[in-house]
């Protein structure tokens, strides 16, 4: 868990991101906690990698079961995007998983490759 001013953000396993995952139904009513957007601002940059989600477009929203729902911020990249978990229950923001739906071996564009991390 990392904090950041007065806000706690906690990086999902990809174990605990997969135990959130229930009956997913897409919704177009979701209305986040009000603490949303300052975590997203709070989680650290080494979370994101090297893909930008700073646009803050949401074009996915999942519920899992009115227990959890899942907001993906999408990322510069199709098939990128940081998921904010929230608990429905507590009206909280759980945790955060970044989320490649990429085959493996997809490869990034050459150009946006940070320093360090050619292939």
């Amino acid at each position: 868990m990392t904090t950041e001013s007065s806000i706690t953000t906690r990086k999902l396993s990809p174990e605990e991101f997969k135990a959130t995952q229930n009956s997913p139904q897409r919704v177009m009513d979701s209305t986040p906690p009000a603490d949303f957007w300052d975590y997203v601002a709070a989680i650290p940059a080494d979370d994101f990698e090297f893909f930008d989600c700073r646009a803050g477009n949401i074009t996915h929203v999942y519920r899992m079961a009115y227990e959890y729902e899942h907001v993906l911020i999408n990322s510069q990249y199709q098939g990128v995007a940081m998921v904010v978990v929230t608990d429905l229950k507590n009206n909280t923001v759980y945790g955060h998983f970044l989320l490649d739906l990429n085959p493996p071996g997809t490869r990034i564009p050459e150009g946006d490759q940070p320093t360090g991390q050619a292939d």
